[in-house]
């Protein structure tokens, strides 16, 4: 998986992720997403649930 993932700017959602880098399976994107958050280069910054989506932000470029 080398793929480089293109990060929205501002906090965003997992759509938001999927469809900026939509040349790139789905699968693919949400495990860099996953992979980031575990490295600590991505933070979530609201917890998502039936009415609302989660949301995320890049704390520190890697």
């Amino acid at each position: 998986m080398n793929e480089t993932i293109q990060w929205p700017t501002g906090e965003f959602t997992v759509e938001d992720v999927i469809s900026l880098n939509s040349t790139l399976p789905q699968l693919a994107v949400r495990k860099k997403l996953s992979a980031a958050i575990a490295a600590k280069a991505v933070a979530q910054t609201q917890k998502g649930n039936e009415k609302t989506k989660g949301k995320f932000k890049v704390v520190r470029a890697g």
